[in-house]
């Protein structure tokens, strides 16, 4: 009982967070991004708590998320419109825009996460890298209530803990959402994956229909939860899919800022993208790639507010958590090269093995041909209309980044063909929901889609009104 008090709190947490930004996301958002942005603001606190001393009790826990709580909704009553929260769209809203193909794609989706789901939940922890990491500190942060403290991160009882590659660095988001409900008396730390994959497809859904039909956002959605590996690591206790989500969602609400300059979006993005670099730290390449664009358009506009603010809040998550470690003695040998240098071999070492992932049908399906396939069909919209450019410009931007880290590293803790063929790997995860999201909203693709609903429509009203035989 006290852990679905927990997870119900968590969601009410997000959803009232959500409604601080703006009350007027759709209902659909606010499910989607309500159990994420919740996990973000509870481990923020527990790692605050921790640091002032306060253990990682059942009551401890459960106190802080009521303050979170009242907090937001002390928040949305004081400065919102409280009667706009649950105001439900009509029905007819719903209806309007769906057709067979709607409704024969979302049978599919649900059907496959509800497998998807049960699988999760069924199998306990087994992969490699969480039993090493994020899942034993997790299980052990709660046994022992503390997260600076642990045992594991004392030279004296873990010599390795400082080594290269170590997890004592890695962003704390999973580990503390862990041992958040290990506290509360999980049995396995999957319900975390598993019900932000789910939360996911709705967010997904729900951020995608405000730039395509309903028959795109569909197709869409049901290709990103179907893409092989990364719906086998979205039942996994690893970070990469959970990171996937922070990462792309944040990128997603930062093209509709550009598309509408509704300020709700840009906040959000600014959260979601803070809350990728809190889940894993080479999440930076998409701030990055996120400032890199603001920066444009500031100087295009002669307007430098939005982006000192979005880029405020991206940051400030990672700032508290490298002040942690400092404060605490958190820390592992160097990887980076801060030097600049030229290792022919190294660089097409990386060429190759990204070249490799990019065509892998085995991994992400058919999602990066469509996708090139998509921006060769729009290339003369792109030219006249620059349309989505500010997407196409941050997946290259970040993809760039995420090769200049791989080569600024020194792989003192394995080889770099292993880091390639499986952190990149599962790093790639990112790009999957973007790049669905421009193969099913581009102006080639929209136009395209409005055609077949219309034809779809029609058909159906001329065979409903035609006489009976």
């Amino acid at each position: 009982m006290v852990l679905y008090i927990g997870i119900i709190l968590t969601f009410l947490s997000g959803f009232f967070f959500i409604n601080c930004l703006s009350v007027s996301f759709s209902l659909t958002e606010k499910i989607g991004l309500s159990f994420p942005l919740g996990l973000v603001l509870e481990t923020i606190a527990m790692l605050v708590g921790d640091q002032l001393g306060v253990s990682f009790t059942i009551v401890n826990l459960l106190i802080i998320q009521c303050i979170i709580l009242a907090g937001m909704i002390a928040f949305v009553i004081r400065f919102r419109n409280t009667k706009a929260i649950l105001k439900i769209a009509p029905f007819t809203q719903y209806v309007n825009g769906t057709n067979l193909i709607w409704f024969l794609f979302i049978l599919l989706i649900v059907y496959i996460e509800y497998m998807n789901f049960s699988k999760c939940i069924y199998f306990p922890p087994f992969d490699r890298d969480s039993l090493a990491g994020f899942e034993t500190i997790g299980y052990v942060a709660a046994q022992e209530q503390t997260y600076k403290g642990l045992s594991l991160f004392e030279g004296s009882y873990n010599p390795s803990v400082h080594a290269p590659g170590s997890y004592i660095t890695y962003a704390p988001l999973v580990q503390l959402s862990y041992a958040y409900i290990y506290t509360l008396g999980a049995n396995t730390s999957k319900l975390v994956p598993g019900l932000m994959y789910l939360s996911f497809l709705f967010a997904f859904y729900g951020a995608a229909q405000r730039a395509t039909t309903k028959t795109g956002v569909v197709i869409a959605t049901f290709f990103v939860l179907i893409t092989p590996e990364m719906i086998a690591f979205s039942s996994l206790s690893m970070t990469n899919v959970i990171h996937a989500i922070y990462a792309s969602l944040g990128i997603i609400y930062l093209v509709l800022w550009f598309k509408d300059r509704d300020m709700k979006y840009l906040y959000l993005s600014g959260v979601l993208l803070g809350a990728n670099i809190w889940c894993r730290t080479e999440g930076v390449v998409f701030i990055v790639a996120a400032l890199f664009v603001l920066f444009l358009d500031a100087l295009h506009r002669k307007h430098y507010y939005d982006l000192f603010i979005c880029g405020l809040i991206m940051i400030i998550p990672a700032l508290f958590w490298n002040s942690f470690m400092k404060i605490n003695g958190l820390y592992a040998e160097s990887i980076a090269i801060t030097k600049l240098f030229w290792d022919p071999n190294k660089f097409n070492t990386i060429k190759q093995y990204m070249i490799m992932l990019y065509t892998n049908t085995v991994y992400y399906g058919w999602s990066f041909y469509l996708f090139a396939l998509m921006v060769i069909a729009n290339c003369w919209f792109i030219y006249k209309k620059r349309d989505n450019v500010v997407l196409l410009v941050m997946i290259a931007a970040a993809s760039l980044c995420y090769m200049t880290i791989l080569y600024q590293i020194d792989y003192k803790w394995d080889t770099i063909e292993n880091v390639l063929s499986y952190s990149a790997k599962r790093f790639l995860f990112c790009f999957i929901p973007l790049v669905w999201f421009y193969s099913l909203t581009n102006y080639w693709a929209v136009s395209a889609l409005t055609k077949l609903d219309q034809y779809i429509s029609y058909h159906s009203i001329s065979k409903k009104n035609s006489p009976v035989r």
